[in-house]
């Protein structure tokens, strides 16, 4: 197999897929033409013909603060919009997993993106709309509050803040006048079908949010839960890539590199052009990649989104958990970044604050991937590169690593091996092996799984990054197989 080939192909051909989100299904399923007809039907019937056994919706790995959301939302949609008589035992078997599952929250590894904001929004208004579902927040109305405190209520309905993105929390509390200015150039609110339902909610028949709507039924053969996404795609296509150790330029031509220029301003680099908030990890990245590929990137761009108090650094403004990703991410650009602003001191109190964010000691988990693998392997070549004198900061996630390998082969947190994890797993340790002994036995094990299935349909990669709910940016995780393959074929001398 010639994945470098393959790997080349990618880049040229990004086409922002990913699987289907129910939770931005059954936002737009709420949806009605002026006669009171669903505007979408075959929404409706996609939630009831995609409600899992157990009475949830949801992706494929049982997380439970996203199978909490997308219930609640396809509830919300089915009362609606569902000929109750039709929908009358799945909304009965919904209500019932909410109320068994609501206090599992804890036993996830990280929170989905809003979801202090949503959860107790979409409590009451299921609530309102007469279904059976627990009237407590599991303390997140609380947090709620507490989140709404960070930011300047004057900022609520800007553009400029993250929020946007999940501005649907606001229910019935919105101000409509404030509402319908904040609508962005394509029609959407923060690229997110779930929020500009909402707004069509609040403004029916809105010419340009339904087309904005309409332009994602086009897009794909199913709702995703973000779009455009053009630079996320290509900047963490590209960041994968560069695990395999093999330089930028054999997969990136020049055209790449001159998106990635138009699209950075010198406030950085947003998920796409847009979105018109730019992000710490996705500016953080696209230095480390501008840099290793030969081209500059101005410092202050980055120190941006440090924070001046802790010398950490931020993914958005008003965000209330900061990201070991980002940092990580921010860490390998200081590396490149000699004339960086007190750098030593940054790099240092970023690395102290990666050691205490450690889980048991083990591993590293992130706001924006479900998997700890993903973060751990994030961190794992991040604090490599620092050099030798972090031997312990690293080698705990090292025999985590190592005894945490499947039978076949594959690595997986959520009880079941996956492609994904696997290839983040093989990656570090292809890495730590360059400058330590390994059980070759487990790397040739590790290839040998991915081998077997890289080439195979994206429903084996299941929804492990976060969003509002749980999506696969099929692409994405592509490059990160095809490079870890890559790294071991220089590694060896041989495919797997």
């Amino acid at each position: 197999m010639d994945y470098q080939r393959e790997a080349r192909e990618l880049v040229c051909n990004l086409r922002q897929r990913m699987g289907p989100s129910p939770y931005d299904i059954a936002w737009m399923a709420r949806l009605r033409t002026p006669d009171g007809a669903p505007r979408w039907p075959d929404l409706i019937d996609w939630l009831l013909d995609n409600q899992r056994s157990d009475g949830s919706w949801g992706g494929e790995i049982v997380y439970y603060h996203e199978r909490i959301i997308c219930t609640l939302a396809a509830l919300i949609a089915l009362r609606q919009n569902g000929f109750a008589r039709y929908a009358q035992d799945s909304i009965r078997r919904g209500e019932q997993y909410v109320w068994r599952h609501l206090h599992l929250l804890s036993r996830d590894p990280f929170e989905l993106v809003g979801f202090e904001l949503l959860l107790p929004t979409l409590l009451q208004e299921a609530q309102a709309a007469g279904l059976d579902v627990p009237t407590h927040t599991c303390g997140y109305g609380e947090i709620q509050t507490a989140k709404l405190r960070l930011i300047p209520p004057d900022l609520l309905y800007s553009p400029r803040v993250s929020t946007i993105h999940s501005l649907e929390f606001l229910g019935h509390t919105v101000d409509h006048d404030r509402l319908r200015q904040v609508l962005g150039a394509n029609g959407s609110l923060g690229n997110s079908p779930a929020a500009t339902a909402y707004y069509l909610l609040h403004n029916p028949g809105h010419e340009r949010a339904l087309a904005y709507l309409e332009s994602i039924r086009e897009h794909d053969d199913h709702v995703i839960y973000l779009y455009p996404f053009h630079i996320f795609e290509l900047v963490w296509t590209l960041k994968n890539l560069m695990f395999s150790e093999l330089p930028l330029a054999e997969f990136a031509d020049s055209p790449v590199w001159t998106d990635l220029q138009t699209n950075l301003s010198p406030t950085g680099i947003g998920l796409d052009a847009t979105f018109g908030i730019t992000d710490g990890d996705i500016t953080s990245v696209t230095a480390q990649l501008m840099m290793s590929g030969g081209y500059g990137f101005d410092p202050q761009i980055l120190a941006r989104f440090e924070d001046q108090h802790t010398h950490t650094f931020r993914t958005y403004d008003y965000e209330r958990n900061p990201s070991v990703g980002t940092n990580v991410h921010a860490l390998e650009a200081l590396h490149l970044l000699p004339e960086y602003p007190n750098r030593r001191e940054v790099q240092e109190q970023i690395i102290v604050t990666l050691l205490e964010k450690r889980v048991y000691e083990l591993y590293w988990v992130d706001k924006w991937h479900a998997s700890p693998y993903y973060a751990t392997t994030h961190a794992v070549v991040a604090l490599l590169a620092e050099g030798r004198y972090l031997e312990h900061a690293y080698q705990p996630a090292i025999d985590w690593l190592l005894h945490t390998q499947n039978d076949d082969g594959s690595w997986g947190y959520f009880q079941t091996g996956t492609v994904e994890e696997t290839a983040y797993a093989l990656t570090a340790l292809l890495h730590y092996n360059r400058h330590h002994t390994v059980d070759q036995d487990v790397l040739h094990r590790g290839a040998a799984y991915l081998a077997r299935l890289h080439d195979g349909p994206d429903s084996q990669y299941p929804e492990l990054w976060i969003g509002k709910d749980l999506y696969v940016p099929y692409d994405v995780v592509r490059a990160a197989v095809l490079s870890a393959l890559i790294l071991y074929e220089v590694t060896f001398g041989r495919t797997p």
